[in-house]
């Protein structure tokens, strides 16, 4: 099998990085030899980054990169430049969703998909009602200003090809909005996206405030429809 690069942003991840770390490392050399991990913080002023240029000397596939600034998608466009490998694996620091995913996302990467999106609601998801509301109100949103039949625009457990997302950088902004951005294009463009489901456990605080995450990605969302209007995308 071809390899593959898994991107995981972090901010403020002292507690979990070399723990969770370990346990990803200890998970995909099972059953894979080739692949690499790509750790980029964004704006983390704890431990993390320390704890990262450790982990970075003590594993040659490892890769850690320290941002200043806070932006996960900033974490993103940097990480894709510094990938490999052809496909991409996006997963959360926390591991709430089952490493499984890893393999499902790649079999379909490996036949043809551009876009792997491990969906919370088509599986099953242990969350707070509060981010289940959020999310769920979001993705009526998104069906019915952008006609998109997906459940699940977050920045975790997704696959991509490289390329489709190097080709279409300029829609990797600085937050969490890349996700749907390049999958509203490529549904638009006709790549072919499928959906799959997963299990997910995430009972911690989030890393970002709910209040201003939510603002921002409803505004977001708001502008990538006046931008498909206006260009009739």
């Amino acid at each position: 099998m071809k390899g593959f690069s898994i991107i995981i942003p972090v901010y403020n991840e002292e507690d979990l990085l070399i723990k969770n770390t370990q346990l990803l490392i200890s998970y995909l050399n099972r059953y894979y030899t080739n692949f690499e991990i790509i750790i980029g913080s964004n704006g983390s002023i704890d431990a993390t980054y320390r704890l990262g240029m450790q982990l970075k000397e003590r594993y040659p596939f490892l890769h850690f990169f320290h941002l200043h600034q806070k932006g996960v998608g900033r974490v993103f466009r940097e990480a894709v430049k510094r990938c490999r490998y052809d496909y991409i694996i996006s997963l959360d620091m926390d591991l709430s969703v089952e490493l499984s995913f890893i393999n499902e996302a790649l079999h379909h990467l490996k036949n043809g998909y551009a876009i792997v999106v491990g969906s919370k609601r088509l599986g099953n998801q242990k969350r707070s009602v509060f981010r289940l509301m959020g999310s769920g109100l979001f993705i009526l949103c998104a069906r019915a200003l952008l006609d998109l039949p997906f459940k699940d625009y977050s920045i975790g457990a997704k696959g991509y090809k490289k390329d489709i997302i190097i080709e279409n950088m300029n829609l990797v902004d600085n937050g969490t909005s890349y996700v749907i951005n390049i999958i509203s294009m490529a549904h638009r463009r006709g790549y072919d996206i499928i959906e799959i489901p997963i299990i997910c456990e995430d009972r911690r605080e989030s890393r970002f405030n709910i209040i201003e995450e939510g603002i921002y990605r409803f505004w977001k969302l708001f502008g990538l429809w006046l931008y498909t209007k206006r260009y009739h995308i």
